[in-house]
């Protein structure tokens, strides 16, 4: 029997937060370096609006986007609203690409995601993807609804 003794006060959980805090910071630092890569991201308008956190911390995530949309190198979209269902709302996905290598999709899953490579698969995911960018914002569009929510449902 192993026995796993934690520092008073501190939990497991807050063991996995740190742990989970400190991989996104080191993923973020990719975005920050000599040749970061393009990112394009498209966000439902919800997300904008559902707390996860404090005021405070929403309006800080927000404006934190609001502040990567003006990089070149990335490009933030909202799908609106007004787009009413659509494909998106089927869950979420990541498209990988790089020049030595085929594109990759990660599917997002209550357990853990999967990741496909088949180019069936890779097809039907871009397919969805410029489904839903038609349906999307402008990226400066997009950045002034980002900012607009931030300042007007996430400060008080």
């Amino acid at each position: 029997m192993r026995l796993r003794c934690w520092p008073r006060g501190r939990t497991r959980a807050d063991e996995e937060r740190e742990s989970l805090l400190a991989a996104r910071l080191a993923r973020q630092e990719i975005l920050a370096r000599d040749e970061p890569p393009l990112v394009y991201a498209l966000l439902d308008e919800a997300v904008l609006n559902r707390p996860v956190g404090s005021a405070e911390v929403m309006h800080g995530q927000l404006m934190h986007l609001a502040e990567l949309a003006e990089r070149v190198t990335i490009s933030i979209q909202v799908v609106p609203y007004g787009a009413g269902a659509h494909i998106g709302l089927l869950g979420a996905f990541v498209i990988a690409e790089a020049p030595e290598m085929s594109a990759t999709v990660f599917l997002e899953n209550a357990a853990d995601g999967q990741t496909a490579e088949d180019t069936d698969r890779v097809a039907q995911i871009v397919t969805s993807w410029d489904a839903l960018r038609g349906e999307a914002l402008t990226v400066g569009a997009s950045r002034e609804l980002i900012l607009k929510v931030a300042e007007e449902r996430w400060t008080h």
